[in-house]
């Protein structure tokens, strides 16, 4: 990526989002559940939520002066504290760590600093990429946003973390390694494909948070992918053993409503819903290359978010290319295209190899998304 496109893409990201890390689906199963304590902090989860959606035209608009625009050829990371304020007009915050300072003593900053720069590490030694938008971008993140919020969120410039202990999730742990991989990679999604958040292309969206973050756990942690649980938030609820699985989508607490069929998704579907279809198709594929998942099915999902995606892209897609490239990388009917192949079709998707039109089609897309980055 050239200067000239990560200068606009910085000024006009038409399609950011606010990512939140858990979905409303969570907190409305508390209202419905839930004691009355709860249900109140429940309905504040969801305030915030709906408040920080409808935020993100401001946030957009903030001089990106003040957040650096990069260029730096090793990691940077800031961390700001909220001390606890709730309003994110006042984000970042006060800035509490810098890259070669000490430990703050606040759990959420000191786990939030050093799980960022995990995460840069694995992106840099494993795709080669420097930072989220792949020139050395300054990694900013508040943490104690709210006293108990249940959440975190990348807004299309930054990472914020709630402290968690709302009711659903445990106190502590929104700063977990996966919750940090998860969002930071919204950003990474945001810089490359900018999948719309909504529908088919938000589950790939989710999707695409959700796969990286498990690859770096197993990165982080030296695991095959027979060695990892594929739980997304693996202890983090108050009910149930994690947020999400990869390896069984709906099954990992009680609100849980992910599909991982195509023949049970529905337009108007939320992105964390339908993204267990793409989840369970790259969990598939992993299991039945075996190793580690980075070494292979990882790389080829990166090529696709980074060169063959593209706004509108649908799960038809998305197998397409994933297909497509395994056989370009590796070899054409070798292993790594079967396990692809076989990944999707576990979820009611038969990969392809492209058309002439449909490769047209993809080409005109591009130069049309290169365009609108360069201003042109």
């Amino acid at each position: 990526m050239n200067r000239n496109k990560r200068v606009h893409n910085i000024h006009h990201h038409h399609h950011e989002a606010v990512c939140c890390f858990v979905p409303d689906d969570v907190f409305e199963q508390v209202i419905r559940d839930g004691t009355r304590e709860e249900r109140d902090k429940a309905v504040h989860m969801l305030k915030i939520s709906e408040r920080l959606r409808s935020q993100r035209h401001f946030i957009t608009t903030i001089d990106p002066k003040r957040f650096g625009i990069g260029g730096h050829t090793e990691r940077r990371r800031v961390v700001y504290d909220m001390h606890n304020i709730g309003d994110d007009n006042l984000l970042p915050g006060d800035p509490v760590r810098y890259e070669d300072s000490t430990d703050t003593g606040d759990s959420d900053a000191d786990k939030c600093f050093n799980y960022t720069g995990s995460v840069y590490d694995f992106y840099h030694q494993i795709f080669s990429r420097n930072s989220l938008d792949g020139e050395g971008m300054v990694l900013h993140s508040s943490v104690n946003f709210d006293e108990t919020l249940d959440n975190a969120f990348w807004n299309g410039r930054q990472m914020t973390y709630g402290n968690g202990g709302g009711g659903s999730m445990k106190e502590g742990r929104l700063t977990d390694l996966v919750v940090v991989a998860h969002e930071l990679t919204h950003g990474v999604t945001q810089y490359e494909a900018n999948l719309a958040y909504s529908g088919q292309p938000g589950g790939l969206n989710e999707s695409m948070s959700d796969v990286f973050a498990i690859m770096c756990d197993q990165w982080i942690n030296k695991q095959t992918v027979n060695d990892s649980h594929w739980l997304i938030g693996k202890d983090i609820m108050v009910r149930g053993e994690a947020l999400r699985s990869m390896k069984n989508p709906g099954s990992a607490n009680p609100g849980d409503r992910q599909v991982s069929h195509v023949r049970d998704y529905r337009e108007g579907m939320g992105p964390h819903q339908c993204s267990g279809i793409p989840n369970k198709a790259f969990y598939t594929a992993c299991i039945k290359l075996g190793g580690n998942s980075y070494e292979s099915i990882g790389k080829i999902w990166y090529i696709a978010l980074k060169d063959r995606l593209s706004q509108y892209s649908q799960f038809q897609d998305a197998a397409n290319h994933t297909y497509t490239i395994a056989g370009e990388i590796f070899s054409e009917g070798g292993k790594e295209q079967k396990a692809v192949a076989s990944g999707w079709s576990e979820v009611g998707v038969e990969a392809t190899k492209p058309t002439m039109e449909d490769i047209i089609v993809e080409r005109k897309k591009l130069l049309s998304k290169i365009d609108a980055r360069l201003g042109r």
